[in-house]
């Protein structure tokens, strides 16, 4: 396997169970939780029983009052997952080395200059209907009283859909440009430049290219230097990067877009994978992230999405709507549904567990990844985003037929939703822009930063374990689908 791969263990094998097990036993350790550790190191289930584990780090770190202390926490559980191999072609080295080694330009820049027309205002697509103005705030609204996002989501997405017209002149740095939730495509409709890192597909490239001379913004694509350009359709043809394989100059080539760029910058980070391949990719990610953090703060910003399917803190409002949408639950899943147990943290925040053990541990992994990164850089005092998006139905999630059909039946449950991928990207979009347009906010945890305007589609206020009403969900989902909650 070339590019980027775990490392081996001490049996010589290139073993995911051993990987997870070692980055949280190293946090396990930085903590001082000496039974945990154990706990994570001796488990003979890893598969069925990491939710455990993981949601007792997760807990622990929370309540984790000294920021210095947590920093070096989360620092050494990063260290730990991106201490991979890499391998050129030549035989694997330590990810490290390999990102340390004199690199050449290997990409060019190819741009593509819109010559399209701002769209005059935010649009959010939802239930067959294009919601701008009053109507937009009043659904926003609406979902808020339901419950599947908090008040502060609400309140974000309206200020963000005034700001669309702030993203002119900022330069986008986007992992995963092909993702269904990226913001990539409306980006480029309101005037901003993307430099747009994602695999080599030709027909979505193409796409992506006509879509981009539409707009009135920017398109940055790499290249490998030397390949002959001369029509769109050669470009689409050559242009695109393989962030396993290319690592060491796919960053090269995003510093470069970074430090030539001459207004705000800001990396996103959209990228995802089945199985082992999300914890690859998410390293892969954050070694970019380690990199870009030596632009000036007062010039590069960082975005993510976080899973509202991983445990967390959630506040008090929460926990009281949870016990309230039991007293009106229906009495099949008053009966057979598993009761959220959320243990008070301090303050007015509860622990949430919501890892599902048919994610897997290295979604989980992924995803926390992702969010010690987030907590990091805002300790550090930059900008961040990483709100909590809902579940969508997007490709690389329907492609999965159980999958698919759970989301038909969630809406059943109140007050649960699933929404198609559109919905879901502009309001992400919204709540992104309301970020960048504000001061970082002082938190208790910085751990709590993905907590900020969640838009969990009702997980933290439903009173029910989602796996404990699977197959009714499913069977629901089958016989009678339902979108649109309320």
């Amino acid at each position: 396997m070339a590019g980027l791969q775990f490392p081996a263990n001490e049996k010589g094998e290139r073993s995911t169970t051993s990987f997870n097990k070692a980055v949280y036993s190293t946090m396990a350790s930085s903590l001082g939780a000496k039974d945990l550790e154990d706990k994570i190191k001796g488990e003979k289930d890893w598969r069925h029983k990491y939710c455990l584990h993981l949601d007792q780090l997760v807990e622990q770190t929370l309540l984790l009052k000294d920021s210095a202390k947590l920093q070096e926490v989360l620092s050494k559980g990063l260290e730990k997952a991106r201490a991979m191999d890499f391998d050129a072609g030549s035989g694997p080295v330590p990810l490290k080395d390999a990102l340390s080694a004199a690199v050449s330009s290997k990409f060019t820049t190819v741009k593509i200059s819109g010559t399209g027309t701002t769209s005059p205002s935010f649009v959010l697509p939802y239930n067959g209907k294009e919601l701008t103005g009053e109507a937009l705030e009043k659904q926003c609204d609406q979902w808020s009283a339901y419950g599947t996002m908090e008040p502060d989501c609400a309140a974000a997405i309206k200020a963000g859909a005034q700001r669309l017209h702030a993203v002119k002149g900022r330069t986008f740095l986007v992992l995963g440009a092909g993702s269904e939730l990226g913001p990539v495509r409306p980006l480029l409709e309101a005037g901003a430049t993307v430099a747009a890192v994602a695999t080599r597909r030709p027909k979505r490239w193409a796409d992506l290219i006509a879509f981009a001379k539409g707009t009135p913004g920017t398109l940055l694509v790499p290249v490998k230097a030397g390949e002959k350009v001369e029509s769109d359709e050669d470009l689409s043809a050559v242009c695109g990067a393989d962030l396993l394989a290319e690592l060491p100059q796919v960053l090269e080539w995003l510093l470069r877009c970074g430090r030539e760029a001459t207004g705000q910058v800001t990396l996103g980070t959209y990228l995802y994978a089945d199985g082992e391949a999300n914890v690859r990719l998410t390293a892969a990610a954050d070694s970019i992230v380690e990199a870009v953090r030596s632009l000036e703060k007062e010039k590069v910003s960082f975005a993510y999405l976080s899973s509202c399917s991983t445990s967390t803190a959630i506040p008090e409002e929460a926990v009281q709507a949870q016990e309230a949408n039991f007293q009106t639950a229906g009495r099949w899943a008053a009966m057979f549904g598993e009761r959220h147990s959320c243990k008070k943290l301090d303050g007015n925040r509860f622990f949430l567990s919501a890892f599902e053990v048919l994610q897997g541990p290295n979604y989980a992994l992924a995803q926390m990844m992702r969010q010690w990164r987030a907590a990091l850089l805002h300790l550090e005092g930059f900008q961040v985003s990483a709100p909590m998006a809902p579940i969508c139905r997007t490709e690389s999630v329907v492609h999965n037929a159980t999958m698919a059909v759970l989301l038909e039946g969630l809406a059943h449950f109140p007050p649960q939703e699933s929404y198609d991928a559109p919905t879901g990207r502009q309001a992400m979009l919204a709540i992104l822009l309301s970020d960048l347009a504000e001061p970082a906010p002082k938190l208790s945890n910085p751990l709590l930063i993905v907590t900020r305007k969640a838009f969990h589609s009702g997980i933290w206020r439903t009173p029910f374990v989602m796996a404990s009403l699977g197959k009714t969900t499913w069977f629901l989902g089958k016989v009678a689908p339902k979108r649109v909650a309320a």
